[in-house]
């Protein structure tokens, strides 16, 4: 009973949009189950919000009644958009949601989710390996390593001025548009480690270019490099 309101203000748009919905249920079905579960009961209610929602993410409302292998992936990540919205939350985890489309796809899917939120006043905790579409949906981005997070800044200081050999070696590998200018590759040596077993201290400590010998016994503080941008790397804040 305590999870109950939890759930209503968090929802999760989920990675595989093949995957995520009940083969055996209809989309309206499927969109339905949360407002019912948590106590919208008048059937007609649960079917307007359904129609409602549909539309909201550009599919047809008389699509209901249909069942998800009628629909392309990018139908489908739409459905599934659509069920998270359908309890009203404040909070949606965006768990990788456009990296199993076709590019052309992601980007209506990455639209959609902005004018949403938008639209709905949304947070988006959006987890994501594509730094470019990272870079484009978020104000405020993390960058964490085996669980941890290494840097945390505003989106623009961030790319404009990262700091952890991480984030460096990261946004190294991104592709830059212009054929004029190029990036030095940062490639990084070493192993990952389990996250089951993480290593003592700095947790990149193995395969970072700057390691010493504290980084390997203890753990770092975060640094903060301006009001808003933190940084766990002893180097970077010469401590």
């Amino acid at each position: 009973s305590q999870m109950k309101p939890l759930r209503k203000e968090m929802q999760i748009i989920f990675q595989d949009p093949y995957g995520s919905l009940n083969p055996r249920m209809t989309v309206g079905k499927s969109i339905e189950e949360g407002p019912r579960t948590l106590g919208v009961k008048g059937p007609a209610e649960r079917k307007a919000r359904v129609e409602k929602l549909l539309a909201m993410v550009g599919i047809s409302p008389r699509a209901a009644d249909r069942y998800p292998h009628e629909f392309s992936g990018g139908q489908r990540q739409r459905i599934g958009i659509a069920r998270a919205l359908s309890v009203e939350p404040s909070l949606i985890v965006c768990d990788e949601p456009v990296s199993a489309l076709d590019v052309s796809i992601q980007a209506q899917i990455i639209n959609l989710l902005n004018d949403l939120q938008a639209r709905l006043g949304l947070s988006y905790l959006f987890i994501a390996h594509d730094l470019n579409v990272v870079g484009y949906v978020s104000d405020t981005v993390a960058v964490m390593y085996l669980g941890h997070i290494m840097e945390y800044a505003p989106a623009d200081e961030l790319y404009d001025n990262p700091l952890h050999p991480y984030t460096l070696a990261l946004l190294s590998a991104v592709p830059v548009p212009e054929p004029d200018r190029r990036r030095q590759l940062k490639t990084l040596s070493g192993d990952v480690p389990s996250p089951l077993n993480p290593p003592p201290g700095c947790k990149f400590q193995g395969r970072c270019p700057l390691v010493e010998d504290r980084c390997r016994k203890e753990d770092i503080p975060f640094y903060h490099a301006s009001d808003n941008h933190r940084v766990r790397c002893w180097k970077v804040s010469g401590g």
